[in-house]
């Protein structure tokens, strides 16, 4: 996967902004699906910044497309998160929106089509870059704007990416947990965590979600 010149550029003024991070990630002998906690932009910018594999990050769709992108930014971003009136938040959403559509695909961004029919593409989209050799990143917290470093209530609709995988590869997807040390600016990576195929489907999505929380979280079985 070859990144964009808005994303290497974009990169550098962020390293300078967030500091130096070391992660604890080996390159994966087989492409993979890293799943990390937002913390309210951290883990975003921390593991796009310093993870030393090259992953395509699952984005809101609306953030790949500016008109779109610019609505989110005016009507809620903008106004309701950061509390600006509606015409100062109109204007910096005109300004962002452009920057922002144009660096989601400077990175190559997977547009998540949440809760509409489009979500198949996202799946599809997915299995496609991981079958080229690409990894996926994945934040699925609930609550993005929670800044704590660990992960709570998460949407575990992302493990179905197994159930396409299943039609392109006879080996099991491998979903790598990750685990933010602000204080230490560390990235450390857990053990990943893949579905027994020959368990029943509900209980293994219950097993593996939990898993990748604890890991996330930091916490012993």
């Amino acid at each position: 996967m070859e990144r964009g010149k808005l994303f290497l550029f974009s990169r550098f003024f962020v390293r300078l902004y967030i500091g130096r991070w070391t992660a604890d990630a080996a390159p994966p002998a087989e492409p993979a699906v890293y799943v990390c906690s937002h913390s309210n932009l951290l883990g975003p910018l921390a593991t796009l910044c310093w993870l030393p594999v090259p992953a395509r990050p699952w984005t809101f769709h609306m953030f790949l497309d500016r008109e779109n992108c610019r609505t989110q930014y005016r009507d809620y971003t903008f106004s309701k998160r950061f509390g600006m009136p509606r015409p100062l938040a109109a204007a910096a959403a005109w300004g962002a929106s452009g920057y922002v559509s144009a660096l989601m695909r400077s990175m190559g961004a997977i547009p998540v089509h949440r809760g509409t029919a489009r979500i198949g593409t996202t799946f599809k989209e997915s299995v496609a870059a991981l079958q080229a050799g690409d990894s996926i990143l994945i934040f699925p917290d609930v609550d993005y704007t929670d800044g704590s470093e660990g992960i709570g209530e998460i949407y575990d609709g992302f493990l179905l990416l197994e159930r396409f995988w299943r039609k392109a590869s006879a080996r099991p997807l491998r979903f790598v947990p990750l685990r933010l040390d602000a204080d230490a600016r560390r990235i450390v990576e857990g053990a990943a965590v893949s579905f027994d195929r020959t368990a029943p489907w509900k209980s293994e999505m219950v097993r593996v979600r939990e898993a990748l929380r604890r890991e996330i979280n930091g916490q012993t079985a």
